[in-house]
């Protein structure tokens, strides 16, 4: 059966904004926009790997006595564990944003493979590239709804109080991506270059999970048989439904990756074009490009269903013996009343698809600053994920082995502030440094974290196409 929890554990957006708005980081630079391989200034470039883990939300912060770096690294003091060694998570360490708006919640990890670019001639570059994606995301969900639930149905404030409309999205995707990129410089002049590119990708996927809600019509009221406790009681829902079975509630693993049949193929692309303007030889140079990233889909085939039911109970007891994905998914087919001559017998998760947009002026002197925009596509109906939308201001500062930048951005209405260092080949930072050691003590109050790293390096120096 399943092996997909339709709510995010462990998870893919592509900001990393310390290592792809660097105009030294060579591949990485395609994620944000596929042309500005032709302004790559080494001939050659290499990396070995980078992985990104990213959490943020606008529907609690976090308010721990341990940090999340703490939590995610396991080391919490044995003062929060229980006897079993489990970690003792209260609710008084999240508090609730009740601001009246839709909630969002993203959690992912992009750890991407070996990758190579080259030049081909003066005017174009190629890129080879891997990665695999691991997502969860909640989108557009009511704050009524996510309070009731957080409350596990037990507080009387939520009691036979109707709500109406509640259309959202739960969706959850782990796929493989080998990617064949190029940039090419299609006019220069001794001043400036315009620049265009293109990344065509081959999709494998191997889990994914979803539950798009049209529309929902509940109360939650008070259980007869449980003191103070309470019951969801759905009048009505509409809604697509859907999970793969491919792991058999095994984790991903080296050999899961390369052998077997996933259940998923697909492809995808991303378009860009670029322009670099530099007057005079020895002064600043000012870069402009915009992109569609990640268009396309993978088509699954697996469970799928459309569902539009009335008059639904749903207990927190429902969920009292359930120990993993399986159970979890078979305890929401049989509250829906799912029946298999239903199954539709396949579905397609779109890609995080945005428009990305950056204005880059860069001194000679090493110093740069980069406004970066990323505008999320995906309808809030969409089978597929979703990136969210980020406005960034990258100031840097990059010398041949060694690099600075404190990327400071604007993602789903919070303020982050980042760093990013490289030493030579080795890159190492953070979109969101609060994020990582934010607890009740030093009363900073995260809503995500951000952490990622690689090893790349570039060789041999490009020079004018006109040469």
């Amino acid at each position: 059966m399943a092996t997909l929890c339709l709510l995010p554990a462990l998870a893919s957006a592509q900001n990393l904004l310390g290592l792809t708005t660097s105009p030294t980081s060579g591949v990485h630079r395609t994620y944000q926009n596929p042309a500005w391989l032709a302004d790559s200034p080494h001939r050659v470039f290499v990396s070995l790997g980078a992985g990104n883990l990213h959490a943020n939300n606008n529907y609690v912060r976090y308010q721990a006595p341990f940090s999340l770096l703490r939590l995610i690294t396991g080391q919490v003091p044995d003062e929060y564990r229980r006897s079993n060694g489990n970690i003792k998570f209260e609710s008084t360490y999240t508090q609730e944003t009740l601001d009246d708006k839709p909630k969002n919640a993203t959690v992912w990890g992009d750890f991407r493979g070996p990758a190579l670019q080259l030049a081909v001639g003066n005017r174009t570059v190629i890129g080879l590239s891997s990665r695999l994606r691991v997502a969860g995301q909640v989108w557009g969900a009511s704050e009524q709804l996510l309070s009731a639930l957080r409350a596990s149905l037990n507080s009387s404030a939520f009691y036979s109080i109707p709500s109406r409309n509640n259309a959202f999205s739960v969706s959850t995707n782990t796929y493989a991506e080998l990617a064949a990129s190029v940039g090419h410089t299609v006019l220069e002049t001794d001043e400036a270059k315009l620049m265009v590119g293109l990344t065509i990708k081959y999709l494998v996927g191997f889990t994914s999970g979803y539950f798009v809600n049209r529309g929902l019509t509940y109360q939650v009221l008070p259980d007869a048989n449980v003191p103070s406790g309470g019951y969801l009681s759905v009048d009505q829902v509409s809604a697509d439904f859907g999970y793969t079975s491919f792991l058999q509630n095994q984790n991903l693993t080296l050999r899961s990756l390369v052998n077997g049949h996933p259940p998923g193929r697909g492809v995808g692309f991303d378009l860009g074009g670029a322009y670099v303007y530099k007057p005079d030889p020895d002064g600043a140079t000012l870069r402009a490009g915009i992109a569609l990233t990640d268009l396309g889909g993978i088509n699954y085939t697996a469970d799928a269903y459309a569902i539009d039911q009335q008059k639904l109970r749903f207990f927190t007891s429902d969920f009292n013996d359930v120990r993993n994905s399986e159970q979890i998914v078979n305890v929401i087919r049989q509250k829906l009343r799912v029946e298999e001559s239903q199954n539709q017998g396949s579905f397609t998760s779109g890609l995080p698809s945005s428009l990305n947009t950056s204005v880059d002026y860069e001194l000679p002197t090493g110093l740069g600053l980069q406004m970066a925009y990323w505008q999320d596509l995906r309808s809030n109906s969409a089978v597929a994920m979703h990136q969210p939308s980020v406005v960034a201001l990258v100031p840097r500062y990059e010398h041949k082995w060694a690099a600075v930048s404190v990327p400071i951005s604007l993602v789903n209405g919070a303020v982050l502030a980042g760093l990013s260092l490289r030493a030579g080949p080795i890159w190492l930072g953070s979109d969101n440094v609060p994020g990582l050691f934010g607890n009740s003590s030093n009363g900073i109050a995260p809503r995500g974290l951000d952490v990622y790293g690689g090893i790349a390096f570039g060789f041999g120096s490009r020079g004018s196409t006109n040469e």
